[in-house]
């Protein structure tokens, strides 16, 4: 028996008409949540970690591995074998910080395993509530922009340490906003202790007055000597600098930007591509035309450092540099260490987070009438969208679609394509970030800032890194 062409038409319209009133009842029950409140945010955090969790049971449940890594390179530690030969491709610094879990962990696996991701979530809440008590006006903004991005980053944000590098990061202008500048260039000596790219973060930090300056320095200086001895006398020459030759012989990681090539051609069938994993733990493509690729990286790696190092040298020497070009500076920092590096691991990804979000924070300090104000906020919602968009394509490529990436055969072989064109958006996004914000950079050190700064009419404010009075009730800014 067929069936009737209206009864048909009139069970389609009802579905529609089910999925409308869904879709309405969802928005006003969104719209009954104050943004504003701090009831409400931090249901969305808990709401939002419970889906990170999600995520990793159904979709990643051994994305653990790396920390099962670390608990037995800390658990060789603890038998018996020498620092010196123990985890040799991070700071030595980071045996003391992943110590720590292995005793809270009881020298269980499980226990490690617990410790570590309990920690992670800690420290993840911990800088929301200090974006909360800091970022004032804009607190909603900062808290919110930070619960979307380690949403976005997925259950690897707790299986690595790198929430560290970027929880320090934002915590450095956090501080720098409060005129704790010691503190802040204390905070950044530990994270160049954990991870080395923090150490150029520094120069960031002394765009004030010449005492902001000297604090900054000697407090950086005084905390990364002491590191340092610490870690030559209990480890060794070798073992201090054996990251820096752990990282020159890796070869072209599979999710680098310089790999995008050689990966989209392996996807499309052209050439001769393989992907192996190596000797340093990660997957690395070998083929036709990656010797070039490799070379370009490293070439690129040396000029982005250099212009990195230029841009704060004209920054300097102009002065009366504000906040939010400290946070500019910070985050060129952060991607140039990611495009122009030859590796690009997912935890990269989360070394933004930081930053972004304290900009909230830094905005949120400044009156809507101040000068520059609306095209900083312009320019940090650009970054914002740029930054949540790339991240969340990282987590796409990482855990959810890196079996169909690095493997061959099998089925899910017929997914390679379409993961592959996502790395390569994400790729071409991050690229695009770091070409918008050196865009800037060079408009902040060009002759024409020069003049303005150094005449009578500036568009700079001359006392932008003292926060201003804030409002009584919070405003939306965005």
């Amino acid at each position: 028996m067929k069936n009737h062409p209206t009864s048909s038409r009139k069970e389609s319209s009802g579905s529609r008409n089910w999925v409308r009133r869904s879709a309405e009842w969802s928005f006003s029950q969104f719209r009954k949540f104050d943004l504003h409140s701090g009831r409400s945010l931090l249901f969305f955090w808990f709401l939002t970690r419970i889906l990170v969790f999600v995520i990793w049971v159904v979709f990643s449940p051994s994305a653990q591995g790396d920390v099962l890594y670390y608990y037995q390179g800390i658990n060789s530690l603890f038998t018996g074998t020498d620092p010196s030969l123990v985890m040799r491709e991070y700071p030595t610094p980071v045996l003391w910080m992943l110590a720590v879990f292995w005793l809270t962990g009881f020298g269980t696996k499980t226990g490690y395993v617990i410790s570590f991701i309990f920690s992670m979530v800690a420290l993840d809440a911990l800088f929301s509530i200090s974006l909360w008590h800091t970022a004032k006006r804009l607190a909603p903004h900062a808290v919110a922009a930070w619960i979307v991005f380690v949403l976005c980053c997925g259950p690897t944000i707790y299986m690595r340490f790198d929430l560290v590098t970027s929880v320090f990061a934002g915590w450095c202008l956090l501080f720098l906003l409060r005129r704790h500048t010691a503190i802040a260039g204390c905070l950044a000596a530990v994270g160049a202790s954990v991870k080395l790219w923090p150490a150029l973060l520094w120069p960031a930090l002394c765009g004030g007055h010449w005492r902001q300056k000297l604090k900054a320095t000697y407090s950086f200086a005084l905390t990364g000597i002491i590191v340092v001895a610490v870690s030559l006398l209990w480890a060794g020459w070798d073992r201090l600098v054996s990251p820096l030759s752990w990282q020159s012989g890796r070869g072209l990681q599979v999710e680098s930007v310089w790999a995008t090539v050689p990966m989209l051609l392996r996807a499309l069938g052209i050439g001769d591509y393989a992907v192996l994993i190596s000797r340093y733990q990660a997957f690395e493509v070998y083929g036709t035309t990656v010797s070039f690729w490799t070379s370009a990286a490293s070439i690129a790696f040396v000029v982005g450092v250099l212009l990195v190092c230029v841009c704060y040298g004209l920054w300097l020497l102009r002065g009366h540099g504000h906040m939010m070009e400290a946070s500019y500076f910070m985050l060129l920092v952060i991607l140039v260490m990611i495009v122009t590096n030859k590796t690009f691991s997912p935890q990269y990804a989360f070394w933004l987070g930081g930053p972004l979000c304290a900009s909230f924070a830094i905005m949120g300090a400044r009156a809507p009438g101040s000068p520059s104000y609306v095209i900083d906020r312009r320019r940090l919602w650009i970054i914002t969208a740029m930054t949540i968009t790339m991240t969340a394509a990282t987590g796409i490529v990482y855990p959810i679609g890196y079996g169909p990436l690095v493997r061959d055969g099998g089925f899910s072989s017929i997914f390679r394509l379409p993961v592959t064109l996502v790395l390569v958006s994400r790729n071409v996004l991050i690229v695009a970030l770091l070409a918008v914000i050196l865009y800037w950079i060079f408009k902040a050190v060009s002759p024409r800032a020069f003049k303005i700064v150094r005449g009578v009419k500036t568009d700079y404010p001359t006392v932008a890194l003292e926060p201003v009075k804030q409002p009584e009730k919070p405003e939306a800014e965005w």
